[in-house]
């Protein structure tokens, strides 16, 4: 904060210098203040229009804040200066993409892929994994060779140390297949749907995955070995030595991660439908707490059906996750005054009670509704809780989150409030996901702006 603050003190007193101007902007990068880059971003264009660094920042704010339109706009108006073609073509698809805009996206994104790729540059990879993930936007199963680039650019994985890596066969008889974990929550619950696959190649599993993960992944996957391990946030980190210990336990003949895990369905002809089952259970005890609560809830509201509901990502509150994953939370959650306005519609009241799906220590920064909605009474420590919760519910509301991808997968009917950029799983139009059964996405018809979708819950509720 020091830096900053010496640097807009700087600016100050100099309100038109452009280097001035310059260490602002890294100074909030430092920071991870990014989303406040544009004012001080367009300043300087004002005074030197032709930097592309203040172009890229400029952009980079934009979309942090969700105005996807204004970043194509300023790529194109910018087009002329002095970029390498390939990470142009990659900046600008991608934000034709989160634009909406996919089918101009998709071939601006493989060329800069294939251009990058034969030059050697250094965010091939990059350019790679996002054209893969608009593919996916738009249900193509063939995004999933491409998306698996990301094992090279922005996400962790581990690897073990002599264990060859599963090079694309299907005939995985007698094969011993260690799967690594990686990413978030969301991606682990979807991505694990895909486990069947690989047992029905003949592979026995063992799979690893977050903490909080382990005990309903045990449950759901009994066929498996599960381990749970820290999440792994470097390219090819080496594992913690306990999980090495039942890595040699299990003796693996070959390794993959979470993302090679959709790999087997894509090639199969015509892919599996859905291409991510329901596979979800949780555990005895977890869903014996659940039912008698359940029983409980439906004699307090009696003639109503039970909704669970979850509204704010709670990365939204965190600084330190940096700005990135902090305003993608902030696009993707519902404010309190939107779910005070669908859980207490008289039309909905009349006929639903809801069930808040927050962990307790999230639920002080996401607020709570006035009236008609309650609390887990059994608790939700642990995901095994909130997926026993969700079991006995007759729907759930959830934003684009872990939750939603965990009622998904337990096969709940699930309605998802989405922003205009949302992510790949829910598809880009339409009001079913093209890779999920049971799913209604609920979509933004403008950026920021929520009533439309609350609308659209409140008739598809009452």
């Amino acid at each position: 904060m020091s830096n900053l603050q010496d640097a807009l003190d700087a600016l100050a007193h100099a309100p038109d210098d452009i280097d001035k101007l310059r260490a602002v902007c890294i100074a909030l990068i430092e920071d991870k203040r990014d989303d406040e880059l544009l004012p001080y971003a367009d300043r300087a264009l004002a005074i030197e229009p032709r930097d592309v660094h203040f172009v890229n920042w400029r952009a980079h704010a934009l979309t942090l804040l969700g105005r996807h339109f204004d970043a194509v706009a300023t790529w194109r108006n910018h087009a002329a200066l002095a970029w390498k073609p390939a990470y142009y073509e990659m900046s600008l698809g991608q934000s034709l993409v989160m634009s909406g805009d996919v089918e101009c996206g998709i071939p601006t994104l493989e060329r800069a892929w294939r251009t990058a790729a034969a030059e050697g540059e250094w965010f091939a990879r990059q350019a790679e994994h996002l054209y893969g993930e608009a593919l996916l936007r738009t249900a193509r199963p063939a995004g999933f060779g491409p998306w698996l680039a990301r094992n090279h650019s922005d996400t962790g994985n581990y690897r073990p140390a002599d264990v060859p890596s599963w090079s694309g066969e299907q005939d995985l008889r007698g094969k011993r297949v260690l799967i690594t974990h990686q990413m978030g929550y969301g991606d682990q619950f979807l991505l694990f749907a895909n486990v069947p696959q690989w047992q029905a190649a003949g592979a026995h599993l063992m799979i690893t995955c977050d903490p909080p993960l382990h005990a309903l992944l045990q449950a759901s996957l009994p066929e498996c070995v599960v381990v749970s391990a820290p999440r792994p946030l470097h390219h090819q980190e080496g594992m913690p030595e306990a999980l090495a210990a039942e890595v040699r336990k299990f003796a693996p003949d070959l390794h993959a991660t979470l993302l090679h895990l959709p790999l087997l369905a894509a090639q199969q002809t015509p892919p599996p439908s859905p291409f991510f089952p329901r596979y979800l259970r949780a555990p005895d005890a977890e869903r014996d707490a659940a039912t008698g609560w359940a029983r409980e809830m439906r004699a307090a509201h009696p003639g109503k059906s039970l909704v669970g509901i979850f509204w704010d990502c709670n990365q939204r509150h965190a600084h330190e996750v940096g700005a990135v994953m902090r305003c993608s939370a902030i696009r993707r959650s519902l404010p309190l005054t939107e779910v005070e306005l669908l859980v207490t519609h008289p039309h909905v009241a009349a006929k639903r009670h809801f069930v808040s799906l927050h962990h307790p220590a999230a639920q002080s920064f996401a607020g709570m509704p006035s009236a008609n909605i309650s609390v887990y009474g059994p608790g939700i420590a642990t995901f095994a809780q909130t997926a026993a919760c969700i079991e006995q519910l007759d729907a759930v509301v959830a934003v684009d989150s872990g939750v939603a991808n965990l009622s998904a997968m337990l096969g709940k009917t699930t309605i998802v409030p989405l922003n205009l950029a949302s992510e790949w799983r829910w598809g880009v139009e339409g009001d079913a996901s093209p890779w999920m059964a049971n799913l209604k996405p609920l979509r933004q018809t403008l950026m920021g702006d929520w009533r439309s979708v609350i609308d659209e819950a409140v008739a598809f509720l009452a």
